[in-house]
């Protein structure tokens, strides 16, 4: 056997032991969800209610994630894991795109640890047990960086279609995609081996198929006030005050529990090192689909606000970069004391999302309990509407309104959404806003204890004793219910 033979078998046996560990994982995420209590978070059970009525857009995301869920559950049903299943399979996918780039770039050694650093990062097994749209981005992002990396080593006119095809699907699950563009530009730009590519006929490959899938998204968008986009805008939310030291500070602070503090502390140092002049050339080619998301979303933080996920794709080539170096230069226990750590964390958050009676985190705030209880909150509703089915069933809040429409599922009522200022805000006022009439009678399930606006547009209400379900310790959910009477109009 020559030597590129036997490094090429040492390669499939390292990359071979890392797809084993991803399918033992994966199935442990996934029985993790089949035999969890906690129910859906009002975003995914937004999400859930898109997959039933599939579409080109919504109003706050693109259509990627609904899709997903519309295809597992059509595959396990609708209950509340398989809703939920998309999230390890893709994460296991995008796990071995890390081992292939790492192979690729490095060697198999790093592919191994990549896939494997990334399959456990602390906001890979907490996104496991949920359904966002970070999940198929990330995909999409390691699938557009490996095939990037394969049109330019091999000059194949089909990795470029591939290419393409990732970004129109990125861009389809979440418009951040939209950074990997700049990433591509700055590491062919840059890299003087690599400028051919951004002057070749490769880029139409990479950009009719990529236009193709987009615009579909874009005329829906037409079609609807420019929704989507809109809504992007409000999220950045730079009408208000601007300057925000603290916010900045948090959302860095935030990064340790979305890459591990001692990988984090890598890519901070790797981050110097690349300043100095003194980074591996392949450390500095993947920085370019790194550095420029976690400045732009820092800046947005100091300048407003961001959520700690808001710079994910970040970390789909910071893995690989740590892991690179990790191996390069003999510091593989940095690497394997993480994995240990976010292995043990895992186990902890795993535990957690089992629901057990008297077990919860030991957080000033618990991220669970918003999904608790749903059943037992919607219970009441389902009395109150099988009393009185000719009643119309109206709520004010938009995550109630998605719990609901989850939980009623199996039931012939279908909540319909107040708009307290005639302008759609969001999703169900656009879709599915309640048009009254003058002989409309309505159970008006509401957030708030008091929602006059609603109650002086009617001749008679009268308030129903209300739902208080507990969500944990000394928290209760509180929903006020309402039979509402004669519509009166303005």
């Amino acid at each position: 056997m020559t030597a590129r033979q036997s490094a090429r078998s040492q390669g499939f046996e390292q990359l071979g032991v890392l797809a084993a560990i991803v399918v033992v994982v994966t199935v442990a995420r996934l029985a993790l969800l089949l035999a969890s209590n906690i129910g859906l978070h009002g975003d995914e059970a937004q999400y859930w209610s898109w997959s039933r009525e599939l579409a080109w857009g919504y109003y706050t995301k693109p259509p990627m994630i609904a899709w997903l869920i519309g295809a597992t559950t059509a595959v396990c049903g609708d209950a509340e894991w398989c809703a939920r299943a998309g999230s390890p399979l893709l994460h296991a996918g995008t796990s071995m795109l890390c081992g292939l780039i790492g192979a690729r770039l490095f060697g198999a050694r790093t592919g191994f640890w990549a896939g494997l650093l990334f399959l456990t990062l602390p906001a890979v097994s907490f996104s496991s047990a949920v359904i966002s749209t970070d999940v198929p981005l990330l995909f999409f992002w390691a699938l557009a960086l490996y095939a990037l990396i394969r049109v330019l080593e091999d000059r194949v006119p089909a990795w470029a279609v591939v290419l393409g095809l990732a970004i129109g699907l990125g861009l389809l699950a979440k418009y951040a995609m939209a950074y990997f563009v700049i990433g591509m530009v700055l590491g062919c730009g840059l890299f003087r081996e690599h400028r051919w590519f951004l002057i070749s006929p490769y880029i139409f490959g990479v950009s009719l198929p990529a236009g193709l899938l987009i615009i579909p998204n874009l005329a829906w968008n037409m079609e609807n006030g420019w929704a989507t986009v809109a809504h992007v805008g409000q999220n950045a939310n730079l009408g208000g005050p601007l300057f925000h030291l603290d916010e900045a500070a948090a959302f860095l602070g935030e990064q340790t529990g979305v890459f591990g503090p001692i990988l984090l502390a890598v890519l901070a140092w790797r981050i110097v090192q690349l300043i100095r002049g003194r980074a591996d050339r392949r450390e500095a080619w993947l920085f370019c689909f790194c550095l420029p998301v976690l400045l732009i979303v820092t800046i947005q933080a100091f300048l407003s606000r961001a959520n700690a996920n808001w710079a994910a794709t970040a970390y789909v080539s910071a893995t690989i970069l740590v892991a690179g170096w990790a191996v390069t230069n003999a510091r593989l226990w940095l690497a394997k004391t993480s994995v240990g750590l976010h292995v043990a964390a895992a186990l902890i958050v795993g535990v957690f999302f089992l629901d057990l009676p008297g077990l919860e985190p030991p957080l000033k705030s618990d991220p669970l309990r918003r999904m608790r209880a749903w059943p037992e909150t919607a219970a009441p509703i389902i009395r109150a509407m099988e009393r009185d089915p000719e009643r119309i069933l109206l709520t004010d809040d938009r995550k109630t309104m998605a719990s609901l429409l989850y939980q009623l599922r199996d039931t012939p009522f279908r909540p319909l959404m107040w708009d307290y200022n005639d302008h759609p805000d969001h999703h169900y006022e656009l879709t599915a806003r309640y048009n009254p009439s003058p002989g409309d009678r309505v159970l008006l399930v509401a957030k708030w204890d008091n929602p006059h606006p609603i109650l002086k547009r009617f001749e008679n209400h009268i308030r129903l004793p209300a739902i208080e379900v507990p969500i944990g310790a000394d928290r209760v959910r509180v929903l006020h219910l309402f039979t509402l009477d004669g519509h009166v109009t303005p």
